[in-house]
């Protein structure tokens, strides 16, 4: 399903978006002319966006001939073969549609003729006949075009096919005439299938001929030929618009000729099955080329993160065919934070200056041959640049934009890196260096990578979880190894990963369920590396699980399954990688104590795994061993998984956060448990959201970090030591 931010319902500026705002749309409110599209308005900083979900094409479809649909299908038997033709070859171009059926009553050919009518068949039709088998078509034209407006006011970057069959290519074929007649044209329309039109012309424009065999291009359809005026032609085809007549010869409605009355029946009525449903598939395969020229957004809706202050630079990607690949442009860049551009290629780029979330929208569109736009967004969330912030068991750190360490909470394993082992309710530096790039906090121990590369872990190490072999705790930082090709670190309770600059990925502590990922159940004091790959992209280390994605997309997890935190049914520990599902669109994951969650690239968010809190956030609390989608139509940015609950942030930046609140560790001022997302009570400006063992912190755009939630050891960091049911800034 295509999801389109260039359909917004609303937008809002650091606040919730409101019913009374809803004027301020991408398309402006209220109803518009017949066929005409709604204005764009300009996104503004920081703003939310509530998108639409409209698939890539509409396909409106039209019985006739007295077909209708039958057990279940969508249509009857002529329209199914080009809709199933049709929707085949699309699911596999990467494409999805729409259908939509005009409902329609016409009577079957044999109502042309007479009980006692000569037996030619060009002989046996009378104008009264036709007139009366005609006489539903008026009403089904006004029915498409209503069809058609709708479409263009909801979903209004949809490309159009249409399809008729007897009458119904009657009402597609006079469609098509009232469409060229409005100021859009046939923009939008890809093309049309009129099978059996008894409206043919003779000499027709139309683009194609088709049949079993194809009637003479001479040769015009039954009303046509028999009622003045004749209606006019079809629209001439174009390079990226095609009509398509399916029409055998001898068919009575649209080739009526001297052949017997009971072969030009046969002949109508012939698209259903064998060589004259082959034509129908194969106006259904043209019909496809044709819409394979317009380039479409891909992802629609396209997630990244960066630091401001360095500089990025992301390739737009789009589909299309080969043959109109050089003519794709991107413009009409809005929204595009300070520092950045979006050149003609489709590069964007630049160095961001301010933090947030931008929802930039683009167009995408063809020049060779030349199409209309269809938008697209990249939801960019630019955070403080060498700024991270950690939620561990009941402790708490962040980097600082001086490349500080700071943290707070519990301390009695030295977790705080602060060389005591006393719990401080209010931040206290780790150290004295000033070159850390980002830190990783959990239940007893934390690690942090520094600027240079290395990687240094204090606090806990009864299992190696700080990658020096196993022993006391480590009360200030330690280096690990000696390597500086760290990029990342991800702790918990009893075992820590990393990724390196090269792609491998390593971990390392404790390992009686395989979460070392090394084919072992073993317990590795050092830095363990997991299998031969160099794509590793990020890594998360959860209670019993780890989970990684690669830099092809997908998702990998292995370890303790018995919750299906692993994504797959398999109960057994799994002490190395295995996929989760087919899915090649994973932007990051958070494995959290019994349960998992995913973001996709296109901003969908998923998890699996435990679910007796409700904290995959499905609205139910039944576990789940596949991805499950979290509830809501939000764009999500990122997400984290706790013990039993979870937080995420979506495009608007917005918090929210499900499952246990016994510790108000939802953010909402309740103790209530949720199965859905539900917004944290505190502003709309956040860039990060770390969940806990059962607190949670997150930073601000304004460079403040806040915490709530269980707050018995001080892990809020506000210099108490009560439960916080609202974010406090930490202090």
């Amino acid at each position: 399903m295509r999801r389109r931010a260039g359909q917004l319902l609303a937008l809002a500026i650091g606040a919730l978006v409101s019913a009374a705002m809803v004027a301020a749309v991408l398309h402006v409110a209220g109803t518009p002319e017949p066929g005409r599209t709604r204005d764009r308005a300009v996104l503004g900083a920081g703003t939310a966006a509530v998108v639409d979900q409209c698939r890539d094409i509409l396909l409106v479809g039209i019985d006739g001939g007295g077909e209708g649909p039958t057990d279940g299908s969508d249509f009857g038997r002529t329209v199914g073969n080009f809709r199933k033709a049709y929707t085949r070859l699309a699911v596999a171009g990467d494409r999805s549609v729409e259908m939509a059926r005009v409902e329609f009553g016409g009577a079957d050919p044999a109502a042309l003729v007479g009980a006692h009518t000569p037996d030619v068949a060009l002989k046996a039709v009378n104008a009264k006949r036709a007139r009366a088998w005609r006489n539903p078509v008026p009403g089904g034209v006004s029915s498409m075009l209503e069809t058609l407006d709708q479409a263009a006011y909801s979903c209004p970057d949809q490309q159009v096919v249409l399809v008729g069959y007897a009458q119904g290519a009657s009402v597609v074929h006079r469609v098509l005439l009232r469409l060229q007649d409005r100021p859009e044209g046939l923009s939008r329309v890809v093309g049309a299938a009129l099978v059996s039109d008894p409206d043919r012309r003779a000499h027709s424009v139309a683009s194609h001929l088709v049949g079993a065999p194809a009637a003479p291009v001479g040769h015009p359809g039954v009303l046509t030929r028999l009622i003045a005026p004749p209606q006019p032609d079809v629209p001439a085809g174009t390079p990226t618009y095609s009509t398509w007549n399916v029409c055998t010869a001898g068919d009575l409605v649209c080739d009526p000729s001297r052949t017997t009355v009971r072969a030009a029946l046969k002949a109508a009525r012939s698209y259903r099955f064998d060589d004259g449903a082959a034509a129908v598939r194969g106006a259904a395969k043209g019909l496809w080329t044709a819409t394979t020229l317009w380039p479409l957004p891909r992802p629609e809706i396209q997630v990244v993160t960066t630091r401001t202050g360095q500089p990025f630079s992301q390739q737009l990607g789009v589909t299309v065919a080969p043959a109109a690949a050089a003519g794709v442009v991107w413009g009409d860049a809005q929204n595009l934070p300070p520092g950045m551009t979006l050149d003609e290629h489709g590069v964007l780029s630049g160095t961001p200056t301010e933090t947030g979330t931008w929802n930039i929208s683009y167009v995408v569109s063809g020049t060779t041959p030349g199409t209309t736009g269809s938008t697209g967004v990249v939801v960019l969330t630019t955070t403080p640049e060498s700024a991270s912030v950690s939620a561990g068991g009941q402790s708490s750190c962040e980097t600082r934009s001086d490349g500080t360490v700071w943290c707070w909470g519990r301390n009695n394993f030295g977790q705080l890196g602060n060389g005591s082992t006393g719990y401080q309710t209010r931040p206290v530096q780790a150290g004295h260096d000033t070159d850390w790039a980002q830190v990783s906090t959990s239940g007893a121990s934390t690690c942090a990578v520094k600027s240079d590369g290395t990687l240094w872990c204090w606090g806990l190490d009864n299992w190696g979880q700080l990658g020096i072999g196993r022993g006391k705790p480590q009360l200030a930082a330690v280096q690990v190894g000696t390597s500086t090709g760290w990029a990342s670190v991800s702790t918990s309770w009893f075992h820590t990963c990393g990724t390196r600059t090269n792609g491998t990925l390593w971990c390392w502590g404790q390992n009686s369920r395989g979460e070392l990922g090394d084919g072992t159940m073993k317990v590795k004091g050092y830095p363990t590396r997991v299998g031969v790959d160099k794509d590793w992209q990020d890594v998360t280390a959860g209670g019993f699980h780890t989970c990684a994605t690669r830099t092809n997309g997908t998702a990998w997890c292995w370890g303790q399954n018995i919750f299906g935190q692993l994504g797959n049914t398999n109960l057994d520990p799994q002490p190395v990688p295995v996929q989760v599902g087919t899915d090649a669109s994973w932007y990051q994951l958070s494995a959290g104590w019994a349960h998992t969650c995913g973001v996709t690239t296109d901003g969908r968010a998923s998890c699996w795994g435990l679910n007796n809190k409700g904290q995959l956030g499905d609205g139910s609390r039944n576990l789940s061993r596949s991805p499950a989608p979290v509830d809501g139509s939000h764009i999500w940015t990122s997400i984290s998984t706790g013990d039993a609950s979870t937080c995420g942030l979506d495009n608007s930046g917005n918090a929210y956060c499900w499952g246990a609140n016994r510790y108000t560790q939802l953010g909402d001022g309740t103790n209530q448990q949720r199965s859905d997302p539900t917004l944290v009570s505190s502003g709309s400006s956040w860039v990060s959201v770390e969940s806990g063992w059962m607190h949670v912190c997150g930073g601000l755009s304004t460079g403040v970090t806040a915490c709530w939630g269980n707050n018995e050891a001080g892990q809020v960091g506000n210099g108490t030591v009560v439960d916080q049911a609202v974010p406090q800034e930490v202090q």
